[in-house]
C-alpha cells in the first residue's frame, strides 16, 4: 500500500491517502464531502502545477 494524491472534481481539493493498486474504494472529499474523488494522474498533476 502506498500514498497517492487524490483530487475532488467538485471543489478541486487535493489530499493524500493510502491506495492499493487493483482495489476499488469509494472515497469522499475531506473538504466538501463529495464522493467525486479521483486518483490524480501524472498528467493531471503537471497541468495543475502549470496553472499555478
Amino acid at each position: 500500500m502506498e500514498k497517492k494524491t487524490f483530487y475532488c472534481l467538485r471543489c478541486q481539493h487535493r489530499h493524500e491517502a493510502h491506495h492499493e493498486k487493483g482495489t476499488t474504494v469509494e472515497r469522499s472529499c475531506p473538504n466538501c464531502g463529495s464522493n467525486s474523488v479521483r486518483l490524480e494522474t501524472e498528467a493531471a498533476a503537471r497541468a495543475y502545477a502549470e496553472r499555478g
